[in-house]
């Protein structure tokens, strides 16, 4: 992996982004902050590609919820949303 300091970043800017993406073979870089990994940069076409494993996973554990009955179903939406609103005020 790739590393660029935040230091190397804010002197660079998008230029040292760049020639860090394109000096590896992986196309992701690790910004380090105080010597330590905080943050990653991935190209667009790899941010892509790790959007549609999320959401394939997502598919499979709801499929596999369902088929193990793991659901309710609702009849009610007018009290279901007032328990979500409840839910998020807390």
């Amino acid at each position: 992996m790739v590393y660029l300091t935040a230091n190397e970043l804010k002197r660079g800017g998008v230029t040292a982004l760049e020639k860090a993406m394109h000096s590896g073979n992986e196309h992701q870089v690790t910004i380090d902050v105080r010597g330590k990994p905080k943050y990653i940069v991935l190209d667009i076409a790899e941010y892509n590609a790790y959007r549609e494993y999320e959401l394939d996973k997502a598919i499979k554990e709801a499929e596999t919820d369902y088929t193990n009955g793991n659901y309710d179903i609702i009849n009610n939406f007018d009290s279901l949303a007032n328990e979500l609103r409840n839910t998020s005020n807390q």
